[in-house]
Parts: C-alpha cells; sequence; structure tokens
C-alpha cells in the first residue's frame, strides 16, 4: 500500500453526498515521498518477489483535488492485490505470485516536475510497471520519456489526444474517452430547447484546451453561433473579469473551465455577475463532490462530465464501490462522496493488471502490446476499454451529469444518455 494516510446502490437511486470536508495530508518533499520503497534490481526495481509499480501523481498543486483522489484508485487496486482479492482472477495474494508495492512522487501538478521524476522511477528507482500521472498536462509531459524507456505504461486521467497522434507512441494507451466527448450532451440538450449561442471560457493548458477545440466545431455542427471563446490563465484569480464579458452577450450556453477550481471559481463568479444562461456545463471539476460542497446550492442545475458514479451498473462497479469505501472508511461516509478520479485510477490499474497476466511475465514490448490489443469490461464510463493503433480511447463516451436538490442537498444525477440517466435534465438553469 501507498503512504497516502487518509483513507452499490441501485441504477435510478442518487447516492446523496454528505460533503465532509477532505482531508488532504499528503504533503511534498524535495523529491517526493515514496509510497514504498524498491529494492535492488531483479526483473525490477522490486526483485524477484515484488512487482514494482511507478507513478506520480499530484497529491499538491493546482490539480490537486483530482490527483489525491486517483491515487485513492492506485492504492485500493495494490491493497486489492496483496489481498488476493483480485476482481480478475481467482489467486493467492499477489500479482504472478508476486506481491506488488507502489513507488510514488507527487509531481505538483508540474509537467517539468513530472519529467523528472519519470526518469527517477525508470532509471534509479528501476520499476517493473509505470502507471500515469494525473492530468493531460503532465501526462504529456513524461509519454516522450516513456516511449524512449520503452516502458508500457497506461494513462487513466490522460483525455488529450494531440500527443498520442503526433508522435509514434508504441508503449502508451489512453484509458479515458478524448477531451472532445465530455459535454457534448449539455450542447445536445441545449439545441433541443432551442439553443442558439454558445460562450467558451477555458483554462489556457493542455486539457482544456483540447476540450474547447473539439467542442466548438461540435457546436457549430449543431447550428449554433459562437458568440464568445475566451482563454484564461492558469493563474487567474479573478475569474468574474472573464464572465463579465460573457455575461454581456447573453449566451444559451456556457461551457469550459478546467479543474475542480475552475469550476468553482467560475460557479461563484456566474452568480455574481448575474449570468444565468440555458445551461453550463464545466468540465471535470463540475461533478467533482469538492465542488458542491464548496458552492453550496449554487450547484443546482450545473452540469459536467460524469465518468462515474456508485448508482452506474457497471462491471464490478458494486464490487469496487464496496471494498474502496471500506478501505477509506475514515475518509468517505457515502458512495457519493467518492470522486470519479478514484474509479478511473483504479480502472486503469485492472487494464494494466489484465495484461500483465495476458503475458505472464514482466515483459515490457509483450505488455504494451496487450494494452493496444485487449478489450475489457472495467468499472468506469460507459463501462468499456478499447484503444486503437494510436493508443486512443475510442471504445468510451461519458455520462453527463447534473447537480440537483435531493432529500439531503445537492445530488448527482445522469441526465443522459438514457441508459444512465438517473433524472430528467433542469433546462433552462434556475437562476440565482
Amino acid at each position: 500500500m501507498s503512504d497516502h494516510n487518509d483513507s452499490e446502490v441501485p441504477r435510478n437511486r442518487s447516492a446523496t453526498p454528505r460533503f465532509s470536508r477532505r482531508r488532504f495530508v499528503e504533503t511534498t518533499a524535495a523529491a517526493g515521498a515514496l509510497a514504498a520503497t524498491a529494492g535492488c534490481m531483479g526483473g525490477g526495481g522490486g526483485g524477484d518477489d515484488v512487482i514494482t509499480i511507478g507513478a506520480s501523481t499530484s497529491t499538491t498543486g493546482p490539480t490537486a483535488t483530482e490527483g489525491v483522489t486517483m491515487k485513492e484508485g492506485y492504492d485500493f487496486w495494490i491493497h486489492q492485490i496483496n489481498e488476493g482479492n483480485s476482481l480478475l482472477a481467482d489467486d493467492d495474494e499477489g500479482l504472478l505470485g508476486r506481491e506488488v508495492e507502489l513507488v510514488h512522487y507527487d509531481d505538483q501538478s508540474d509537467p517539468s516536475r513530472g519529467v523528472n521524476l519519470y526518469q527517477r522511477l525508470i532509471n534509479e528507482d528501476e520499476v517493473d510497471v509505470l502507471l500515469g500521472p494525473y492530468g493531460s498536462t503532465v501526462s504529456s509531459a513524461v509519454i516522450p520519456i516513456i516511449e524512449d524507456a520503452e516502458m508500457a505504461c497506461i494513462m487513466p486521467m490522460m483525455s488529450d489526444t494531440s500527443v498520442l497522434e503526433e508522435r509514434d507512441v508504441q508503449y502508451t494507451t489512453q484509458a479515458i474517452a478524448p477531451a472532445y466527448t465530455y459535454v457534448r450532451s449539455a450542447i445536445d440538450i441545449a439545441v433541443e430547447n432551442g439553443a442558439e449561442t454558445i460562450a467558451v471560457v477555458y483554462e489556457d493548458a493542455a486539457f482544456p484546451t483540447s476540450v474547447a477545440s473539439g467542442h466548438i466545431p461540435y457546436a457549430e455542427e449543431q447550428g449554433l453561433e459562437v458568440v464568445h471563446e475566451e482563454a484564461y490563465p492558469t493563474d487567474i484569480n479573478d475569474y468574474s473579469s472573464v464572465l463579465n464579458t460573457v455575461a454581456e452577450e447573453d449566451p444559451d450556453i456556457v461551457m469550459g473551465g478546467g479543474y475542480t477550481e475552475d469550476a468553482i471559481g467560475l460557479t461563484q463568479a456566474a452568480q455574481s455577475v448575474g449570468l444565468s444562461p440555458g445551461i453550463f456545463a464545466w468540465v471535470v471539476g463540475g461533478m467533482a463532490p469538492a465542488f458542491a460542497e464548496s458552492v453550496g446550492d449554487a450547484a443546482l442545475g450545473v452540469t459536467g462530465d460524469l465518468f462515474w458514479a456508485p448508482f452506474f451498473e457497471l462491471p464490478y462497479n458494486q464490487e469496487f464501490t464496496e471494498g474502496f469505501m471500506d478501505l477509506f472508511s475514515e475518509e468517505y461516509s457515502d458512495p457519493g462522496e467518492v470522486d470519479y478520479h478514484a474509479a478511473g485510477g483504479y480502472a486503469g490499474c485492472l487494464v494494466m493488471e489484465q495484461a500483465i497476466r495476458n503475458v505472464g511475465e514482466i515483459d515490457q514490448t509483450a505488455i504494451a502490446e496487450q494494452l493496444h490489443e485487449i478489450e475489457m469490461e472495467i468499472p468506469f464510463a460507459n463501462g468499456v476499454y478499447e484503444v486503437d493503433d494510436q493508443g486512443i480511447q475510442v471504445g468510451q463516451t461519458p455520462s453527463l451529469g447534473q447537480w440537483q436538490e435531493g432529500e439531503d442537498g445537492m445530488t448527482q444525477e445522469a441526465v443522459r444518455p438514457a441508459e444512465y440517466a438517473t433524472a430528467d435534465p433542469i433546462y433552462p438553469h434556475p437562476g440565482w
């Protein structure tokens, strides 16, 4: 298990978050903290009896909210494997008869730091297998390092496809749907209700930019006029400066953002400037439990990509939810508090596990080939992992979630597609 010190409801039933304040207790040191220390080389840094898994995640920095929860997915999978509770095989404890250890560093949401850490994982720690960092910005930066080292790696939370399209990638695959798919359903809902205009505002970083570049053409194809497009700086302090201009255009759809901090800041700014379009669609952070915890009732009607919920009928989802809640019982008191990034991190680990089992040994080229070739069920998105020759995810589509009123406050509902819907969408936005 790692150094992280924190710790099925039926379909058509919402899990209502109680929103206890998360405790981010991981701190950084100069090189980050190790989840487990590897020994000398023996087919990898852990010796013959240990399989070492190397990764960095952003446990501090701007994307720490997402990075911490994704790492919890890694932690849960490793705990499960070492307890002999794999969902993929009836095994003794461990993987291929070997204990699994996580060598983990905090990349602080910094791509240059991520590059240094993956070089360290490969060259100094000599890990057996790699898992990706959180987010497209850091993930895209480390892929050339991974490819040059010819090590198999899966990126559970990298949705920007540009680096996979621009480079001959053989050892790395994407485990989450591409960014251009995230909130298309919000556009569909708005168009069905007579929307004519859209404004797109987004953080000037790899993932949010790829969201905008993918959604704007789709919006135009649906007959919408883009009345405002703006990339705001990553160190923005005043989101109202962005939304003041948007409010003047009075668009039917306002979409974009970046991460949880963006969703919070943009929603609070929209409230302050009186912006209330037909629909808000914030990527990533819009459906994070921490978002609703921060903005309270202002979350009502906000939509966002919903890649996982405890009420989704997906392969292994009940086992994942119950096991995760048991392991992190000190951190979470309700399944609705669990962020989808935990399920995404766990699902990526399941894919890597299946690839290793198919090969039967730690052979980087063979494992990488399996990551590209296998199609399998996962407890995430629509339950499918499948990539093309470039390693781009082609089997997944996210659901669209929306915050609606539950018995105990704001609750996540799935409003699209129909097979996952737990409620009808609220349209237009109810105002402030």
